[in-house]
């Protein structure tokens, strides 16, 4: 049986004098646990101590790719932390991931005798999770906001996700740790390498500066590859799979792997990513919305009535059709939606111009852009007797006076949209592309379609004069 690399393809880590991490991995052992090598040789470096029985690092970041038991060593560590006496507070992105981690603390402490013993209690109100122990000790749980924190002490902070901590988050997180009771404070992050959608720079300027040689204290250990691999040749893409993966051989199966290089041979980037820990240059990060600006634009309610826009964009390979919608409420800013981003290499275009009858007495105007299929619904939609004006086909100066009008209202939060994984990918996934000479973008990257959709809808919204007879509901 084969096993993924359990050495770290990069690290940078500095001396101790002693740690007490193989004693207590054989302890955890002896209670049913099974650490990969590389679990067990973090939780030594964690537990790694001065001459003087200090933290011999109080800043550890470990980079592995997704499914690789990241947080496995860190619970481990975060209750044997809690079980001595120190405060712990366990600190995520994602809420679910937050309650998922107390989950699987709590029924370890108390489904484990010798834990249980020294239990206080477990305490699972939702938003103020925490396991506390008799001696003072407690492992609390937080999901991460600008605030969150603010007027607590802790001696070890743990930072799961943390390719989405935010310097405004490090701000309200890390000063709790300078009046912890031991005087001797330690931070630990995990994550995974970050995508265009992270809203976090901390984890990615750790990683440059331990790239740089300029980590200081901090402890740096990363699975990744050096790059994009070509996922045609799968015995060469599978041997950088093993390099990147400790856990590939233990919990990921091979063929599985297989699948996913099978899977992602059209888009490598996006598998070197997630499946190597490949870090993307910061060059080829630029992107032209900003990540935080649109998570900042999110809200949970959509309006109810206002003036609608349609935007429908077809990819330039003739394969994909998007569409979205824009409504702006009386005395509101407008909100994008993306309504449908489908594979029209089957099912044709039909769909998009019953879509555009149905609700024509209720969208103001649709934009239509894109080669070939465009020119193809424009004429479907001359055919259906379409009412006067309530489409329109695009040219390239509406597409970049839409694009523009966009990343403008993202960028001054004066737009809003849903929790829309793949609006929200498109959108932090798209670079500008130069377009004439007059300062006009268009957007490129691997999914452009729902974005492109959404800016059209928007400039539809507020361009049109069109005055729809009644409002009806987007089908």
């Amino acid at each position: 049986m084969r096993y993924g690399s359990q050495q770290p393809t990069f690290e940078v880590l500095g001396p101790y004098d002693h740690s007490a991490g193989a004693r207590l991995c054989a302890v955890y052992e002896s209670w049913g646990t099974r650490f990969y090598p590389c679990q067990a040789r973090e939780l030594t470096l964690f537990m790694a101590r001065d001459a003087d029985g200090r933290f011999a690092s109080r800043t550890i970041c470990i980079s592995k790719p997704r499914q690789n038991g990241k947080s496995f060593s860190a619970r481990k560590y975060a209750i044997t932390m809690g079980a001595k006496g120190k405060k712990v507070l366990y600190s995520a992105h994602n809420g679910k991931t937050t309650r998922k981690m107390f989950r699987h603390i709590a029924d370890e402490c108390e489904g484990t005798p010798r834990l249980a013993r020294a239990l206080r209690t477990v305490y699972r109100a939702a938003g103020t999770e925490g396991v506390y122990f008799a001696n003072g000790g407690c492992i609390e749980f937080q999901t991460r906001t600008n605030s969150g924190g603010r007027g607590e002490t802790y001696d070890v902070i743990i930072i799961d996700e943390a390719q989405e901590l935010t310097y405004d988050q490090l701000d309200a997180i890390k000063p709790t740790t300078l009046a912890s009771e031991s005087g001797d404070p330690q931070m630990i992050y995990i994550g995974t390498p970050p995508n265009e959608r992270c809203a976090g720079d901390v984890f990615r300027d750790y990683h440059d500066a331990a790239h740089s040689g300029k980590a200081g204290s901090m402890w740096w250990m990363e699975w990744a590859s050096d790059g994009i691999v070509d996922l045609s040749d799968r015995a060469a893409a599978l041997e950088a799979a093993y390099r990147t993966n400790p856990a590939l051989g233990h919990r990921i199966r091979e063929d599985v792997m297989l699948d996913a290089i099978d899977g992602y041979v059209m888009k490598p980037d996006s598998f070197a990513r997630e499946y190597l820990g490949w870090w993307t240059p910061v060059h080829e990060q630029g992107r032209a919305i900003d990540a935080k600006a649109w998570d900042e634009c999110e809200t949970d309610a959509a309006p109810t009535g206002g003036r609608i826009g349609f935007g429908i964009r077809f990819s330039a390979d003739g394969t994909r059709c998007a569409v979205a919608s824009c409504t702006i409420a009386p005395g509101g800013v407008p909100h994008v939606e993306l309504v449908r981003d489908a594979n029209i290499t089957a099912t044709g275009i039909g769909w998009v111009t019953q879509m555009c009858a149905r609700n024509a007495q209720a969208v103001a105007l649709a934009a239509v852009d894109g080669q070939g299929n465009a020119d193809a619904l424009a004429e479907a939609l001359r055919d259906a007797d379409m009412p006067r004006g309530s489409w329109v086909r695009c040219g390239t100066r509406d597409a970049i006076a839409a694009n523009a009008m966009l990343v403008n209202a993202v960028r001054e939060r004066a737009l809003t949209h849903l929790d829309d994984p793949a609006l929200t990918e498109s959108a932090c996934g798209v670079a500008r592309r130069p377009i004439g000479t007059g300062g006009g973008f268009g957007f490129e990257g691997d999914y452009c379609g729902p974005i492109e959709a959404a800016a059209l809808a928007l400039w539809a919204a507020r361009t049109t004069r069109r005055d729809p007879s009644r409002e009806g509901r987007i089908g």
